[in-house]
């Protein structure tokens, strides 16, 4: 008998155990059953649709949406797939109105909030986060179910080397020169511009790149984001019409400002200097404070009556 060698898989990115579940929701009925299991739906309920990266609405987007019909009745499995990355602020509360959104639209007559991730991850969860989700279908039940399937061996290994990547990731491994630089940044963010609201950080993994600021208006939807690596600072606007948003700010936009519609979002970006978080940080201040000065531009930009009531239109 031969076995087949696989290749260390060093970084397991979302999207590929978003495909490799949803392969596997289609072709094997087990899994189906299995999945169907941990929601607490009935195990004889027949999927009808399957769908990746679903942002119908401006409530945010759902990494795996499962409709099964059971005896008439239609219910929905959100999934929020996560291996390292950090939680958005009310991610899993967002997902629940998105289901209620459903629920109202007539999609289906109820719904489950399900995080796929390896087990630590969600039991590493605050009480908040964990308050809004149904059930964890974790790594490691996905790689037990793979174990004695042969056929199934490639991505049983994907599975475990994500379950890998995310012991030395951001959940599990606070990033001591990340932290020290969050920890300055806060400082300097919180007596100069303290209307930006920065929180201040808890654990930060290496992976940490992205700071993001408290929501500008009601909801989640508008904020700012820093990206310290190179990007530079950006508001960010979630909203299912990014192209139309974009177009609508054109004329609004100040010189230096530049626009970038995404599928599901809009950015309103001015380039900062990158910034390397391992100097010491009095080497990196006075880039620290420019950036903090070109997020209060966005700031101030966001609250203009005439911005906001573009964006508003659209989020």
């Amino acid at each position: 008998m031969s076995y087949l060698t696989l290749d260390t898989i060093a970084r397991v990115d979302e999207i590929v155990t978003d495909v490799l579940a949803m392969d596997l929701l289609h072709s094997s009925p087990d899994f189906l059953k299995m999945v169907l299991t941990v929601s607490g739906e009935p195990a004889d309920a027949l999927p009808i649709a399957i769908r990746r990266s679903v942002a119908d609405t401006s409530l945010g987007e759902t990494d795996i949406e499962l409709v099964v019909e059971n005896q008439g009745t239609k219910s929905a499995i959100l999934i929020e797939n996560k291996v390292r990355a950090p939680l958005m602020d009310r991610q899993f509360a967002r997902y629940r109105m998105r289901g209620d959104a459903g629920v109202t639209a007539g999609q289906w007559q109820r719904f489950k909030v399900v995080l796929m991730s390896p087990r630590s991850y969600y039991d590493l969860l605050s009480a908040d986060h964990a308050s809004h989700i149904d059930a964890n279908l974790s790594y490691e039940q996905i790689v037990d179910f793979l174990a004695p399937l042969p056929a199934f061996a490639f991505k049983r290994h994907v599975f475990e080397s994500a379950i890998q990547d995310h012991r030395k990731g951001y959940a599990k491994s606070p990033d001591t020169a990340m932290m020290e630089f969050y920890g300055n940044y806060w400082a300097v963010a919180s007596t100069e511009f303290p209307q930006l609201r920065m929180l201040k950080p808890e654990v930060v993994g290496k992976d940490g790149s992205w700071i993001y600021f408290p929501p500008l208006y009601a909801g989640n939807g508008v904020r700012l984001i820093h990206k310290f690596k190179g990007i530079g600072c950006e508001l960010a606007i979630v909203t299912k019409n990014a192209e139309t948003l974009a177009e609508s700010l054109g004329p609004l936009l100040e010189p230096d400002m530049i626009v970038r519609p995404t599928r599901t979002m809009a950015f309103v970006n001015i380039r900062t200097p990158a910034i390397n978080h391992v100097l010491e940080f009095d080497e990196v201040r006075s880039d620290v404070v420019a950036s903090l000065a070109t997020l209060e531009r966005l700031r101030a930009f966001a609250m203009d009556d005439r911005v906001r009531k573009v964006i508003v239109a659209f989020v």
